[in-house]
């Protein structure tokens, strides 16, 4: 069951958070923001492999300027290595270091800037194409111009590079892990401790890097039991750290020139962690009861003395858009009977998914902040095991087999699960250009 707990985590991770989300969305807008130009470099140069030499030829043979069919196979790579450039870089100094090395992005800022503005884009085209709740990505244009055209550092070529000393897999990883054994210590009533833990092999590498950097950021030691307000903590920097609001449901404007920090998960956490060290102590010992007032109260008190939005606003919108009566209530009513319109079905599915996880997270925020405290011990509740059951896995495996295999969905019937299924996999597209 902590298995379970743990991955069951990473779908969240990836389905109710806006940096996971944009993640999650990264193959997909890849493939619909360049479709179009490979259809015109089909149409004036032949289909060739790869397009990045296809370019070379073009740019040798000239002209290279926009519009022409050199600039077409320019802005197919471009979207691609921006794209890549924001996965590498938001995941870990590792994966950032291969990119950096390669040298075919213009700069982090504008990875960043072109990532956002593609997958806004691409959301509003399949459920708000008048962008009455989005953000229009064209606005910030001049926003980050600026920052290029005043070399501010990470908008224009050629600028520094930092690195953060973690990223989105160790936070993801960390999060997980630690979720799993807060899971396993409330289950046997904490009589367990970290060398138990230790012992059998779940604290090693990666699953304990996050929160390794989060004791030396917070200049804090290391607990010995997992019942222990550190880990209330820990858990909760990471919910921030994986909820940005700028770009994605907010403008970006005007925090152009923190943009890229602003939605960063690794730097997100040091900025965090450092604020509970330098300016709120006191919230190392706070969280006693796994409660929305307490989760309420830290994240308000971080995210104003960071100047972000809290998770629980940004959940609210959300929310909003998603109710009965809300400008999304048209996709509710394809969720709730598992009937999607076709138009970028993948995108909607989840999006859908998506709008419907943080809409009970408005509702009970301390539940997928906290679920080992929550799924085990004294606050089992049936309440707790029907939001694990609503908001598991779309698709899982089997132990015996390789498949892919719907999840029987509460309250769906097996027939509309199933067709959605074949529906989605018959429209996702996950190889990656080259």
């Amino acid at each position: 069951m902590s298995t379970l707990l743990h991955e069951t985590i990473h779908w969240w991770q990836h389905i109710g958070t806006t940096y996971g989300f944009v993640l999650s969305l990264n193959y997909p807008v890849q493939s619909h923001c360049t479709h179009f130009d490979l259809k015109k470099l089909v149409e004036q140069d032949g289909f060739k492999k790869s397009v990045f030499s296809q370019a070379g030829v073009l740019n040798l043979r000239g002209p290279t300027g926009f519009g022409t069919t050199a600039g077409i196979a320019n802005t197919i790579i471009n979207n691609h290595y921006d794209l890549l450039a924001y996965r590498t870089f938001t995941l870990g100094p590792d994966s950032a270091k291969s990119i950096i090395q390669r040298n075919l992005f213009e700069n982090v800022g504008h990875a960043f800037h072109m990532t956002y503005a593609h997958t806004v884009n691409q959301l509003a085209s399949t459920v708000d194409k008048d962008f009455r709740l989005f953000s229009q990505p064209k606005e910030w244009a001049d926003g980050f111009r600026s920052l290029r055209d005043r070399r501010v550092e990470g908008y224009y070529y050629g600028s520094p590079i930092g690195l953060w000393p973690i990223g989105a897999r160790e936070i993801f990883e960390g999060q997980a892990c630690f979720s799993q054994i807060q899971y396993l210590s409330h289950a046997c009533g904490h009589r367990l401790d970290w060398n138990d833990f230790r012992a059998i092999g779940m604290l090693h590498g990666v699953y304990v890097r996050a929160f390794e950097e989060f004791l030396r950021l917070t200049e804090s030691d290391a607990p010995n039991k997992f019942d222990n307000p550190l880990i209330g903590l820990f858990l909760l920097v990471c919910d921030l750290a994986l909820n940005p609001g700028s770009g994605f449901p907010f403008p970006v404007a005007p925090n152009y020139e923190s943009f890229i920090h602003d939605v960063n998960p690794g730097g997100r956490f040091v900025l965090f962690c450092r604020l509970i060290a330098l300016r709120f102590p006191s919230l190392k010992t706070l969280i006693q009861n796994y409660s929305r007032d307490e989760y309420v109260a830290i994240s308000n008190q971080l995210c104003h003395a960071a100047k972000e939005v809290p998770p629980l606003e940004i959940s609210e919108i959300f929310a909003s858009w998603f109710a009965a009566g809300g400008r999304l209530s048209s996709l509710r009513q394809e969720y709730e009977t598992y009937v999607f319109g076709p138009e970028n079905f993948v995108i909607r599915h989840l999006f859908a998914h998506f709008l419907a996880f943080q809409e009970d997270k408005f509702k009970r925020p301390e539940f997928f902040c906290w679920p080992g405290a929550w799924m085990a011990g004294d606050r089992v509740s049936e309440e707790a095991e029907k939001l694990f059951e609503k908001h598991g896995a779309l698709f899982v495996d089997k132990e015996d087999d390789d498949a892919v295999f719907p999840r029987l969905q509460p309250n769906r019937a097996i027939s509309s699960v199933s067709d959605t299924f074949n529906a989605f996999y018959q429209n996702t597209d996950v190889a990656p250009l080259t």
